[in-house]
């Protein structure tokens, strides 16, 4: 892709976006207030931002707690879930013997574990780490699998056929081709990892954006709550835009497809 070419496609790629977010807050803006909707129950945009930019909403505070329990959360979500995909990779029974059990595991309502997390763990970093983990951590494994069983049956064949060992085959075939799968599974992920830190702190915590939406909610400040939801889905872009800068960074021989 030439240089040239780049504004044009980020112009595209981004401007019919931007356009229709921009009307969409310009309608509610003026269509809100005109329907005669309170602006307790529906804020217009401006009264968010207003509430945003208020210091003692403290939102760049709470959103640094979350977005630190969610990149805590997503760390340790990858590093286990890659250790279980080449377990699963080299000891194929025990894949049949534990991955039902994850699947039962990913049926439970994870909601569900957020209190028990917090007696558990406390209402601190911890608790809210792992349940970032636990959202994250079942995309990334299979994605992680899948990626890892990617080389042709030739491909194999051919490495240990100049003698190369398992660990080698993992390092120099199976790993980069299951990079693409990797990075798609983290882009899932990082959304997923600030869906779980938000839950753990809805369900009890002394900071970050779910307790922010929790108390305001309660004193129906819901334009300072509308402020916590959009920090938490500009986080949740940030992620997935700084792993999508990543896949084409590193995994160049994919860019073009």
């Amino acid at each position: 892709m030439s240089t040239a070419t780049m504004p044009y496609n980020l112009v595209r790629r981004l401007g019919i976006p931007l356009a229709l977010g921009f009307a969409l807050l310009a309608t509610l803006e003026w269509g809100l207030p005109a329907a005669g909707i309170p602006a307790y129950l529906l804020p217009p945009p401006s009264r968010v931002i207003s509430a945003a930019l208020q210091p003692e909403v403290r939102l760049a505070y709470h959103t640094i707690a979350t977005a630190g329990a969610a990149l805590l959360g997503l760390a340790v979500g990858t590093l286990i879930s890659f250790i279980v995909a080449v377990a699963f990779l080299f000891f194929r029974p025990l894949e049949d013997a534990l991955y039902p059990w994850i699947l039962l595991g990913q049926s439970l309502p994870s909601v569900a574990l957020a209190p028990l997390l917090t007696i558990w763990l406390g209402d601190g970093l911890a608790a809210r780490a792992a349940m970032a983990a636990l959202f994250a951590g079942f995309p990334l494994l299979i994605a992680t699998i899948s990626g890892l069983r990617r080389p042709a049956p030739e491909q194999l064949v051919m490495m240990q056929a100049y003698g190369a060992s398992q660990w080698q085959i993992l390092r120099l075939l199976r790993l980069p081709a299951a990079l693409p799968f990797i990075f798609s599974g983290l882009r899932v992920a990082g959304a997923l990892a600030v869906i779980g830190a938000l839950v753990s702190e809805l369900a009890g915590a002394g900071r970050g954006l779910g307790y922010l939406i929790t108390t305001s909610t309660y004193r129906l400040a819901t334009d300072r709550a509308f402020a916590a939801v959009a920090a938490a889905a500009g986080l949740a872009l940030a992620l997935h835009g700084g792993f999508l800068w990543l896949e084409r960074t590193i995994v160049y021989w994919e860019r073009d497809r």
